[in-house]
Order: structure tokens, then sequence, then C-alpha cells
């Protein structure tokens, strides 16, 4: 990544214009230190569901990239897209025949990196570093796999290496699929793009038959439409639209709630109240009544749906301090079993409010060194994961993780038995 890509806009001849090169990160990372990092993420879910079940993004690229009728259909694609994105003549047929000699590892290395492996010069229109946040490629609702489509022109890359992901490799080829952008009669590639765009991170399965959907800037209103009524016929009772504002503190819905514990979420405040702030315009619609408006915070829908849930509030009721740490995903945790989380241990203002609801803060060494003990204990814990590098890529322990099973498959978001894998 280089400084034309952390900026959303750039200044042209008529002042200030979108800049098409923005990659959705807020800074150039410190590398070695966020690989450390996301290593340390690493070794934490891996002792929670074994190595073999802790799965690595770049690996199952890789392994796809091996099979013919997969590279063939990912190189593809990528090359339309790079037409799209304006790569064109000579540029354009040197991308094409140099992905087309590469081997399985070096091709997986040029998709990720828009580089050539070799030379180290620019191949595509730009790097794949979103592909960190695993998160928001697919989403997992009980045994199905939700095959959305992202928004921004950052991340369509990530888009179809995780649909060939999806389609190709041996751990989900055979998994029930629901595609939000196929049988749409009349529909071009480009209304699909516009129309129908899904990311996982606003996806939140609360419960078996109850799911929330969050509308704004990474997620289309008909989009969400379609995956009720994919969810419908699968037997999911509510699934409730969440209207977030379209801004950098609300890409997706898991950036404001997350479930961290039976009956208890993590939220940021003003997305679960009625004010005067950006955050308060969140509404709520119901999906399977064709985005007909819910009256009310979201607590008191869920509390009509059957599920009664307490509020941990991210920055500890200062509302500086939450502003602050939301914009460093302090409402975006990741369960690794119901009542044992990960949060960035920056926010320490939210980990102040964790610890007053029962949550022990813990390093992650100590966690991963007593992982076992930890899944059957009856205390709450919170791992304090150093994220001053990952966090710069605006995302959050739940957004650098996918579970793709779990012991009760009705669960992902929250499991009321056991880890993710």
């Amino acid at each position: 990544m280089a400084p034309d890509h952390i900026s959303p806009l750039r200044l042209g001849p008529y002042g200030w214009e979108s800049n098409p090169d923005y990659l959705l990160f807020d800074d150039l990372v410190l590398l070695p230190q966020l690989q450390a990092e996301h290593a340390l993420l690493r070794r934490l879910v891996a002792a929670f569901t074994g190595d073999r079940n802790c799965l690595d993004v770049r690996d199952l690229l890789g392994q796809v990239l091996a099979l013919p009728k997969a590279r063939a259909e990912i190189v593809a694609e990528v090359l339309d897209l790079e037409g799209q994105l304006g790569l064109s003549g000579p540029r354009l047929a040197h991308a094409r025949a140099v992905l087309a000699d590469l081997s399985a590892s070096d091709l997986c290395h040029a998709l990720v990196a828009g580089a050539d492996p070799g030379s180290g010069a620019a191949l595509l229109s730009y790097p794949a570093p979103n592909l960190l946040f695993a998160r928001d490629l697919l989403a997992v609702v009980g045994t199905a796999v939700v095959l959305g489509w992202p928004r921004s022109r950052a991340r369509k890359r990530d888009g179809i290496l995780a649909r060939a992901i999806a389609r190709h490799h041996p751990r989900l080829q055979y998994a029930d699929q629901l595609d939000i952008r196929a049988d749409q009669p009349g529909l071009s590639p480009a209304e699909l793009d516009d129309e129908r765009c899904l990311e996982g991170g606003d996806v939140l399965v609360l419960r078996r038959d109850l799911v929330l959907v969050g509308i704004g800037q990474r997620t289309t209103l008909p989009a969400a439409l379609r995956l009720a009524a994919l969810f419908r016929a699968r037997g999911v009772t509510h699934v409730l639209g969440v209207v977030l504002p379209v801004a950098r503190a609300t890409m997706h819905l898991d950036t404001v709630f997350t479930m961290i514990d039976r009956n208890l979420v993590l939220a940021y405040p003003p997305a679960l109240s009625s004010g005067a702030s950006d955050l308060d315009a969140v509404a709520l619609v119901d999906l399977h009544a064709d985005g007909c408006p819910i009256a009310g915070p979201l607590q008191s829908a869920l509390a009509d749906r059957g599920l009664q849930v307490a509020v941990v509030p991210c920055g500890d009721g200062d509302p500086r301090a939450a502003v602050r740490e939301q914009w460093s995903d302090g409402a975006n945790a990741f369960c690794l079993v119901p009542g044992g989380i990960v949060l960035y241990g920056r926010n320490t203002a939210t980990l102040r409010a964790l610890n007053r609801h029962g949550f022990e803060v813990l390093a992650p060494e100590y966690v991963v060194d007593n992982a076992e003990r930890l899944t059957n204990a009856e205390g709450r814990f919170v791992v304090a994961l150093p994220g001053s590098e990952l966090s710069r890529g605006r995302g959050g322990p739940r957004c650098l993780t996918l579970p793709l099973a779990r012991a009760d498959a009705g669960l992902q978001d929250f499991d009321a038995d056991a880890p993710a894998a």
C-alpha cells in the first residue's frame, strides 16, 4: 500500500473528488507489527479450535488456485474486473500473460499483492489488503454459506476470490449456498453491483430463528430483502433490518453491536437509544414484511421477539470515550466461547465496563496456555489483544474472524456450547 491508497479524497483539476485508489485503511501500517498482532490472534483462535481447524484465507485461496477449473474462473473474473477498472490494451494483455504462467502459490501472491511476484512491479490496479477481514467475505448461518458481494471498489476482487473459495474448496463446496445475486433475470452485472451488495459484517445471528442485517454503507436494502427471503425458506422466523447512517463509524452493523454472552451484548450506546446524534438515526425494519418500519429501539424490538438482552456500553458510559473507542472497534468483539471474547486492549474504558460485568481481563499468552480450562470454566473473560496496527485497517477481532462451523450449527455469532472452527 502507498499514501495514495489511504485517502478517500484527492485533489483533482476541479477541486476535491473521490479517490478511486482508496483502499479503506485509515493509515499505512507498520507491517511487521501488524503481522505479529495477527499471528497472536491466530494463536488465540487455534488454542480453542485446534490448529487444523483454524484456517487462513490465503491458504484456502492457494489450494483453490491449484484446481484448473477454479483457477481459470478466478483469473477470467479478475481480468474482467480489471477491464472495468480501466486497465486496457498492452497493460491488460501483460497482466493476462503473467498470470497465465504463474504457479498456484505465485498466482495467489499476485492476486493478493496486485504485483508480479518476480519483479514486484504493479500488475493489477491495486493490492487487496482487506482480505485480512475475513468476516466480510462470506456469512455463515447454521449450515448455509451466504455468498455476498462487496459494494466498495476496493473489495471487488475480494468478492471474486471469496466466492471461488466457497464454490470450489472441498471444505465448503458441498455446503448449502445462499447467493443473493442469483435468480435475478433482467438485471445486468452493473445493476447487480448497484443493488445486490452485502458483506458479512452486516449479518448477525442472535438466535436460531432471529437474524439482524445491517443496511447502510456496505449492504443495500435489495440485498437485505433478498437474503431475508432466502432465510425465510430455511425457517428463520425473524429477520430485522438495522438501517445505519452512511458514515465511517457505521460501515457495518458489527461495528456498533456484537453478542458476547447469553443475553448480553456489547454496543455503542447511541445505536440503541433515541436522541440527537447522527448514530441515533439508526432505524429498524422488518425484512419479512418488505421493509416495514419497526417502532422503538433495537433492544425493545429484540425483547418483543423473546430475546431479552443486557448491554455493556462501549466507552463505559463516557460519551467522549465511547466515540474514541468505537472508532477503534470497541464494540467489535469476537466470541471464542460464550462469555469469552477478544477485544483490542487499546479500548481501556470498554475493558473497564466489561470488567464490571464480570469479565476478567486477561493477556493473550495466558489465554493461549489455558484455553482448555477457560473453555470449561464458569467465569467470563476478555482477551486484551494488541491492535495498534490492526485497527488502522478499520476492523476489530470479529471482522478478522469468520466461524465456518460451531458445535451448535444453528448459532454462529453466539454459540451456547463450543468454540468456533
